[in-house]
Protein backbone atom coordinates (compact mmCIF):
# COMPACT_ATOMS: atom_id res chain seq x y z
CA UNK A 1 0.00 0.00 0.00
CA UNK A 2 1.20 3.56 -1.41
CA UNK A 3 1.13 5.98 1.78
CA UNK A 4 0.31 9.26 0.38
CA UNK A 5 1.56 12.58 2.31
CA UNK A 6 -1.36 15.22 2.57
CA UNK A 7 -0.20 18.09 1.04
CA UNK A 8 -2.39 21.52 1.60
CA UNK A 9 -2.49 23.52 -1.51
CA UNK A 10 -0.24 26.77 -1.46
CA UNK A 11 -2.57 29.55 -0.79
CA UNK A 12 -1.91 32.54 -2.12
CA UNK A 13 1.13 34.74 -1.18
CA UNK A 14 0.66 37.41 1.81
CA UNK A 15 2.02 40.71 0.07
CA UNK A 16 4.98 41.47 1.71
CA UNK A 17 4.75 44.89 3.81
CA UNK A 18 7.25 47.37 2.17
CA UNK A 19 10.16 48.94 3.54
CA UNK A 20 9.32 52.19 5.67
CA UNK A 21 11.53 54.09 3.94
CA UNK A 22 9.88 52.84 0.69
CA UNK A 23 6.51 53.76 2.37
CA UNK A 24 7.59 57.49 2.37
CA UNK A 25 9.46 57.43 -1.07
CA UNK A 26 6.22 57.03 -2.43
CA UNK A 27 4.85 59.91 -0.81
CA UNK A 28 7.84 62.22 -1.38
CA UNK A 29 7.32 61.66 -5.03
CA UNK A 30 3.89 61.52 -5.36
CA UNK A 31 2.41 63.96 -7.84
CA UNK A 32 -0.99 64.93 -10.01
CA UNK A 33 1.18 66.38 -12.65
CA UNK A 34 2.56 63.29 -15.53
CA UNK A 35 5.73 65.21 -15.42
CA UNK A 36 6.26 64.83 -11.23
CA UNK A 37 7.35 68.66 -11.41
CA UNK A 38 4.35 69.54 -8.62
CA UNK A 39 4.91 67.37 -5.91
CA UNK A 40 1.89 66.00 -4.39
CA UNK A 41 3.19 66.35 -0.43
CA UNK A 42 4.46 70.19 -1.66
CA UNK A 43 0.64 71.09 -2.88
CA UNK A 44 -1.51 69.55 0.22
CA UNK A 45 0.80 70.96 2.94
CA UNK A 46 -0.09 74.51 1.13
CA UNK A 47 -3.81 73.74 1.43
CA UNK A 48 -4.25 72.77 4.87
CA UNK A 49 -2.25 75.50 6.00
CA UNK A 50 -4.41 77.86 4.40
CA UNK A 51 -7.43 75.84 5.97
CA UNK A 52 -6.59 76.47 9.04
CA UNK A 53 -5.44 80.04 8.25
CA UNK A 54 -9.12 80.89 6.42
CA UNK A 55 -10.98 78.06 7.84
CA UNK A 56 -11.94 77.37 4.04
CA UNK A 57 -13.35 81.21 3.25
CA UNK A 58 -11.19 82.40 0.66
CA UNK A 59 -10.46 85.66 1.94
CA UNK A 60 -11.24 85.15 5.57
CA UNK A 61 -9.92 84.23 8.94
CA UNK A 62 -10.41 81.04 10.23
CA UNK A 63 -10.70 79.89 14.13
CA UNK A 64 -7.14 78.34 13.99
CA UNK A 65 -6.68 76.18 16.89
CA UNK A 66 -3.76 75.42 17.74
CA UNK A 67 -4.96 72.41 19.58
CA UNK A 68 -7.33 69.78 17.87
CA UNK A 69 -9.68 67.88 20.23
CA UNK A 70 -10.12 64.46 20.44
CA UNK A 71 -13.12 62.88 22.85
CA UNK A 72 -11.64 60.04 24.48
CA UNK A 73 -14.04 57.42 23.97
CA UNK A 74 -12.62 57.02 20.50
CA UNK A 75 -9.00 56.43 22.00
CA UNK A 76 -9.77 54.16 24.83
CA UNK A 77 -11.96 52.34 27.23
CA UNK A 78 -14.36 53.94 28.63
CA UNK A 79 -16.46 52.76 31.70
CA UNK A 80 -19.83 52.86 30.63
CA UNK A 81 -19.51 51.36 26.73
CA UNK A 82 -19.30 48.10 25.99
CA UNK A 83 -18.66 48.59 22.52
CA UNK A 84 -14.35 49.87 22.88
CA UNK A 85 -12.58 52.37 21.17
CA UNK A 86 -12.63 52.44 17.56
CA UNK A 87 -9.12 53.55 17.07
CA UNK A 88 -7.74 49.85 17.56
CA UNK A 89 -10.29 48.89 14.43
CA UNK A 90 -9.26 51.67 12.61
CA UNK A 91 -5.71 50.81 13.33
CA UNK A 92 -6.44 47.14 11.70
CA UNK A 93 -8.57 49.20 8.45
CA UNK A 94 -6.62 49.23 5.28
CA UNK A 95 -6.33 52.63 3.05
CA UNK A 96 -7.35 55.99 3.71
CA UNK A 97 -9.84 55.44 6.94
CA UNK A 98 -8.03 56.19 9.58
CA UNK A 99 -6.53 59.10 8.01
CA UNK A 100 -9.81 60.55 6.71
CA UNK A 101 -11.49 60.76 10.21
CA UNK A 102 -8.84 62.81 11.72
CA UNK A 103 -8.48 64.89 8.89
CA UNK A 104 -12.07 65.73 9.01
CA UNK A 105 -11.99 66.14 12.97
CA UNK A 106 -9.28 68.90 11.85
CA UNK A 107 -11.13 70.55 9.32
CA UNK A 108 -14.44 70.31 11.13
CA UNK A 109 -12.50 72.68 14.05
CA UNK A 110 -10.82 74.87 11.73
CA UNK A 111 -14.37 76.01 10.70
CA UNK A 112 -16.85 75.76 13.41
CA UNK A 113 -17.51 76.78 17.25
CA UNK A 114 -18.23 74.52 19.74
CA UNK A 115 -21.20 73.31 20.02
CA UNK A 116 -22.41 74.81 16.49
CA UNK A 117 -23.51 72.12 13.59
CA UNK A 118 -21.09 70.63 11.40
CA UNK A 119 -21.83 70.95 7.72
CA UNK A 120 -18.50 69.84 5.92
CA UNK A 121 -19.97 70.07 2.38
CA UNK A 122 -16.79 68.80 0.70
CA UNK A 123 -16.90 66.68 -2.75
CA UNK A 124 -14.63 64.02 -3.12
CA UNK A 125 -13.04 65.12 -6.36
CA UNK A 126 -12.71 69.23 -7.66
CA UNK A 127 -15.18 70.55 -9.25
CA UNK A 128 -14.10 73.67 -11.53
CA UNK A 129 -17.17 75.97 -9.98
CA UNK A 130 -16.96 75.09 -6.43
CA UNK A 131 -15.96 77.32 -3.61
CA UNK A 132 -14.34 74.99 -1.21
CA UNK A 133 -11.11 72.30 -1.73
CA UNK A 134 -11.90 68.82 -2.29
CA UNK A 135 -11.07 66.15 -0.51
CA UNK A 136 -8.72 65.03 -3.61
CA UNK A 137 -7.10 68.15 -2.85
CA UNK A 138 -6.46 67.82 1.18
CA UNK A 139 -5.58 64.00 1.14
CA UNK A 140 -2.28 62.85 0.56
CA UNK A 141 -1.54 59.07 -0.44
CA UNK A 142 0.56 56.93 -2.61
CA UNK A 143 -1.44 57.04 -5.74
CA UNK A 144 1.12 55.01 -7.82
CA UNK A 145 -1.14 52.89 -10.33
CA UNK A 146 -0.92 51.48 -13.92
CA UNK A 147 -4.48 51.50 -14.87
CA UNK A 148 -5.24 55.27 -13.10
CA UNK A 149 -4.07 58.40 -13.14
CA UNK A 150 -2.92 59.87 -9.79
CA UNK A 151 -6.08 61.52 -8.87
CA UNK A 152 -8.70 59.22 -9.84
CA UNK A 153 -6.88 56.71 -7.73
CA UNK A 154 -7.13 59.09 -4.96
CA UNK A 155 -10.14 59.61 -5.11
CA UNK A 156 -10.67 55.84 -5.38
CA UNK A 157 -9.11 55.37 -2.26
CA UNK A 158 -11.31 58.20 -0.39
CA UNK A 159 -14.41 56.68 -1.21
CA UNK A 160 -13.22 53.32 -0.32
CA UNK A 161 -12.27 54.91 3.15
CA UNK A 162 -15.59 56.27 3.63
CA UNK A 163 -17.63 53.35 2.94
CA UNK A 164 -15.37 51.89 5.60
CA UNK A 165 -16.26 54.51 7.95
CA UNK A 166 -19.90 54.69 7.59
CA UNK A 167 -20.50 50.53 7.13
CA UNK A 168 -17.51 49.30 10.01
CA UNK A 169 -17.17 52.13 12.43
CA UNK A 170 -20.42 54.50 12.34
CA UNK A 171 -18.67 57.27 12.17
CA UNK A 172 -19.99 59.35 8.84
CA UNK A 173 -22.88 58.83 7.27
CA UNK A 174 -22.89 58.41 3.58
CA UNK A 175 -25.70 59.90 1.62
CA UNK A 176 -27.71 58.14 -1.70
CA UNK A 177 -28.33 59.13 -4.62
CA UNK A 178 -31.79 58.18 -5.30
CA UNK A 179 -31.73 58.70 -8.62
CA UNK A 180 -29.10 56.26 -9.65
CA UNK A 181 -29.63 54.01 -6.55
CA UNK A 182 -26.37 54.36 -4.79
CA UNK A 183 -24.28 56.23 -2.63
CA UNK A 184 -23.88 59.74 -3.14
CA UNK A 185 -20.04 60.38 -1.49
CA UNK A 186 -20.63 64.01 -2.05
CA UNK A 187 -23.13 63.65 0.85
CA UNK A 188 -21.36 62.78 4.02
CA UNK A 189 -22.56 63.55 7.77
CA UNK A 190 -19.47 63.58 10.34
CA UNK A 191 -20.68 61.50 13.17
CA UNK A 192 -19.06 62.17 16.44
CA UNK A 193 -15.79 60.09 16.83
CA UNK A 194 -17.48 58.56 20.18
CA UNK A 195 -20.07 57.02 17.98
CA UNK A 196 -21.64 53.14 18.52
CA UNK A 197 -23.48 50.49 16.69
CA UNK A 198 -26.37 51.59 18.51
CA UNK A 199 -25.60 56.12 18.85
CA UNK A 200 -24.28 58.03 16.42
CA UNK A 201 -25.30 61.73 17.21
CA UNK A 202 -23.92 63.97 14.42
CA UNK A 203 -20.41 65.25 15.39
CA UNK A 204 -19.79 68.93 17.20
CA UNK A 205 -17.01 70.62 17.75
CA UNK A 206 -16.50 69.55 21.62
CA UNK A 207 -16.05 72.12 24.67
CA UNK A 208 -13.10 72.31 26.35
CA UNK A 209 -12.24 70.27 28.92
CA UNK A 210 -11.26 66.25 29.52
CA UNK A 211 -9.97 66.27 26.07
CA UNK A 212 -7.28 64.78 24.52
CA UNK A 213 -5.54 67.17 21.89
CA UNK A 214 -2.55 67.21 19.55
CA UNK A 215 -1.08 69.85 18.00
CA UNK A 216 -2.64 71.63 15.27
CA UNK A 217 0.74 71.13 13.18
CA UNK A 218 -0.23 67.21 13.31
CA UNK A 219 -2.09 67.72 10.15
CA UNK A 220 -0.47 70.95 8.56
CA UNK A 221 3.04 69.70 8.47
CA UNK A 222 1.30 66.24 7.24
CA UNK A 223 2.03 63.74 9.97
CA UNK A 224 -1.34 62.25 9.71
CA UNK A 225 -0.42 61.10 6.59
CA UNK A 226 3.21 60.50 6.35
CA UNK A 227 2.84 58.17 9.28
CA UNK A 228 1.70 54.67 9.59
CA UNK A 229 -1.29 53.36 11.42
CA UNK A 230 0.24 51.64 14.60
CA UNK A 231 2.52 54.93 14.62
CA UNK A 232 -0.12 57.25 14.43
CA UNK A 233 -2.22 55.11 17.34
CA UNK A 234 0.92 54.75 19.51
CA UNK A 235 1.32 58.70 19.16
CA UNK A 236 -2.23 59.36 19.99
CA UNK A 237 -2.18 56.61 22.78
CA UNK A 238 0.65 58.42 24.36
CA UNK A 239 -1.17 61.96 23.83
CA UNK A 240 -3.66 60.44 25.85
CA UNK A 241 -1.96 59.36 28.72
CA UNK A 242 -0.72 62.57 28.84
CA UNK A 243 -4.12 64.36 28.94
CA UNK A 244 -4.54 62.09 32.24
CA UNK A 245 -1.03 63.09 33.78
CA UNK A 246 -0.15 66.37 32.50
CA UNK A 247 2.51 67.20 35.55
CA UNK A 248 4.10 63.37 34.68
CA UNK A 249 4.68 63.85 31.12
CA UNK A 250 5.97 67.19 31.76
CA UNK A 251 8.31 65.91 34.78
CA UNK A 252 9.33 62.29 34.08
CA UNK A 253 6.92 61.30 30.88
CA UNK A 254 4.03 58.85 30.52
CA UNK A 255 4.28 55.08 29.71
CA UNK A 256 1.68 52.49 29.42
CA UNK A 257 2.35 48.70 31.30
CA UNK A 258 1.23 45.92 29.46
CA UNK A 259 -1.69 45.41 30.97
CA UNK A 260 -2.59 49.09 30.42
CA UNK A 261 -2.46 49.25 26.69
CA UNK A 262 -4.57 45.72 26.26
CA UNK A 263 -7.08 46.73 28.74
CA UNK A 264 -7.72 50.68 28.28
CA UNK A 265 -6.41 51.05 24.64
CA UNK A 266 -7.32 47.43 23.06
CA UNK A 267 -3.74 48.28 21.16
CA UNK A 268 -1.39 45.32 20.96
CA UNK A 269 2.35 44.78 21.09
CA UNK A 270 3.33 45.84 17.43
CA UNK A 271 1.61 49.04 17.64
CA UNK A 272 3.39 50.05 21.02
CA UNK A 273 6.86 49.36 19.48
CA UNK A 274 5.78 52.31 16.71
CA UNK A 275 6.51 54.55 19.50
CA UNK A 276 10.65 53.71 18.47
CA UNK A 277 10.05 55.27 15.10
CA UNK A 278 8.21 58.32 16.71
CA UNK A 279 11.64 58.96 18.85
CA UNK A 280 13.63 58.12 15.94
CA UNK A 281 11.69 61.19 14.09
CA UNK A 282 11.70 63.04 17.11
CA UNK A 283 8.46 63.46 17.83
CA UNK A 284 9.32 61.49 21.32
CA UNK A 285 11.83 62.01 24.34
CA UNK A 286 12.72 58.85 26.00
CA UNK A 287 14.39 57.45 28.98
CA UNK A 288 14.87 53.83 29.08
CA UNK A 289 16.30 51.61 32.15
CA UNK A 290 19.82 52.20 32.39
CA UNK A 291 20.26 48.65 31.66
CA UNK A 292 18.13 48.23 28.54
CA UNK A 293 20.05 48.05 24.99
CA UNK A 294 18.60 51.50 23.52
CA UNK A 295 18.32 48.72 19.96
CA UNK A 296 17.16 46.11 20.55
CA UNK A 297 15.36 46.62 23.98
CA UNK A 298 17.08 43.72 25.88
CA UNK A 299 17.64 44.35 30.02
CA UNK A 300 20.48 42.91 31.44
CA UNK A 301 19.65 40.60 34.13
CA UNK A 302 16.46 41.00 33.57
CA UNK A 303 15.30 38.24 35.79
CA UNK A 304 17.03 39.13 38.83
CA UNK A 305 16.32 42.71 38.15
CA UNK A 306 12.12 42.30 38.01
CA UNK A 307 11.95 39.93 41.26
CA UNK A 308 13.98 43.11 43.01
CA UNK A 309 11.54 45.72 41.14
CA UNK A 310 14.55 47.28 39.98
CA UNK A 311 13.21 47.30 36.38
CA UNK A 312 12.09 50.69 34.96
CA UNK A 313 9.63 51.31 32.07
CA UNK A 314 10.66 53.58 29.10
CA UNK A 315 9.15 56.62 29.40
CA UNK A 316 7.86 59.17 26.51
CA UNK A 317 7.43 62.95 26.49
CA UNK A 318 6.16 63.98 23.25
CA UNK A 319 7.83 67.13 21.05
CA UNK A 320 5.47 69.07 19.95
CA UNK A 321 7.69 71.51 18.31
CA UNK A 322 9.01 68.64 16.13
CA UNK A 323 5.77 68.54 14.73
CA UNK A 324 6.29 71.55 13.21
CA UNK A 325 8.91 70.70 10.83
CA UNK A 326 7.57 69.07 7.19
CA UNK A 327 7.15 65.47 7.63
CA UNK A 328 7.73 63.83 4.58
CA UNK A 329 11.01 65.26 3.79
CA UNK A 330 11.84 65.19 7.48
CA UNK A 331 11.67 61.13 7.36
CA UNK A 332 13.76 61.18 4.07
CA UNK A 333 16.35 63.14 5.86
CA UNK A 334 15.95 60.34 8.73
CA UNK A 335 15.64 57.42 7.16
CA UNK A 336 17.68 57.82 3.62
CA UNK A 337 20.34 60.42 4.67
CA UNK A 338 20.71 59.91 8.38
CA UNK A 339 23.46 62.06 10.16
CA UNK A 340 25.38 61.38 13.27
CA UNK A 341 23.14 62.96 15.19
CA UNK A 342 20.29 60.79 14.37
CA UNK A 343 22.77 57.50 14.62
CA UNK A 344 24.05 59.08 18.09
CA UNK A 345 20.54 59.37 18.79
CA UNK A 346 18.93 55.68 18.89
CA UNK A 347 22.00 54.86 21.20
CA UNK A 348 20.71 57.19 24.38
CA UNK A 349 18.91 56.09 26.89
CA UNK A 350 17.61 59.91 28.33
CA UNK A 351 19.82 59.59 31.45
CA UNK A 352 23.14 61.22 29.34
CA UNK A 353 23.71 64.84 30.00
CA UNK A 354 24.78 65.33 26.83
CA UNK A 355 25.18 68.98 24.77
CA UNK A 356 25.54 68.44 20.69
CA UNK A 357 27.70 71.10 19.11
CA UNK A 358 26.18 70.44 15.36
CA UNK A 359 22.69 70.33 16.53
CA UNK A 360 22.46 72.43 19.25
CA UNK A 361 20.31 69.64 21.15
CA UNK A 362 20.26 69.11 24.93
CA UNK A 363 19.27 65.60 25.61
CA UNK A 364 17.20 65.34 29.17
Amino acid sequence: MTTQTNVSAPGRPRASRPARSRINDRLLSASDDASGSTLLHIEVQQRLERLWQTGGRRGGTGRRPEWISIRPAFLKEQPDSEHGPVLPRLVRAKGLALRLELLMLFDAQCRFEPGQQVHLGRTVEAAADQSSESWQGLVLADSTGDYRDAPTLRARQIRDALRVLDDQHHLVRVGKDNRRQRRDYDKVTLLSEASTPTQRPPYAVPAPGGLVRISRHFFTSLWVFALTNTEIAAFLALSAKRADFPLTHTDAGVYAPQSTRQRQFALKENTWRSARSLYQFRLLDRKLDPNRDPRSGIIADFGARWKKHEVMPTTFTIADGALEKHAVPTIDQILNHETVDDMMRLERTGHEIAISGTAGRVTR
